[in-house]
C-alpha cells in the first residue's frame, strides 16, 4: 500500500529535524564488519540510507561519513529491502580522515572505546 499525500505530510510532521536530501557514500560499521552504503538524507537526529546488496547487521550501528568529518553511534527505526532509517544516539567529529572501509572501521572501534572508557569513569564516580 502506497502512502498518500496527506500520509506522507503527517509523517514529516511527526521528525523532530527537518531532513535534508544527499547523495554520497557513507559506511555502516557493525561488529568487524563495514558496509558501503549510500546516505539519502540526513538530519541533526538521524539518516535514510540505502543499503547496496545486504542486509543491515545487527547489533550496534556506527555510520561513518568521512566527506563531513562526523561518526554516529545509530540504532535502526525501520527497514524496508533496500533502505533503512537510522536514529542518531551519539554524534562526534572523526579525529582523523579515513577514507574507505578500513578507515571506517578504524575510526568507530575509536568511538566505541572512548565511549566504553567515558562509561567506566562515570560508574567510577558513583
Amino acid at each position: 500500500m502506497r502512502a498518500t499525500a496527506r500520509q506522507t505530510a503527517s509523517f514529516a510532521d511527526q521528525r523532530a529535524y527537518a531532513r535534508r536530501p544527499t547523495s554520497r557514500k557513507v559506511y555502516l560499521v557493525s561488529g568487524r564488519e563495514t558496509l558501503r552504503c549510500a546516505l539519502i538524507d540526513s538530519a541533526e537526529g538521524g539518516a535514510r540510507i540505502r543499503l547496496l546488496g545486504t542486509a543491515l547487521p545487527e547489533g550496534d550501528l556506527y555510520l561513518v561519513d568521512t566527506r563531513v568529518r562526523r561518526i554516529h553511534l545509530a540504532r535502526s527505526v525501520w527497514q524496508s529491502e533496500r533502505e533503512a532509517g537510522l536514529q542518531f544516539v551519539e554524534s562526534d567529529t572523526l579525529d582523523r580522515p579515513g577514507g574507505g572501509v578500513e578507515g571506517a572501521a578504524e575510526a568507530a572501534l575509536l568511538f566505541a572505546r572512548r565511549r566504553a572508557r567515558e562509561a567506566a569513569a562515570l560508574e567510577a564516580d558513583l
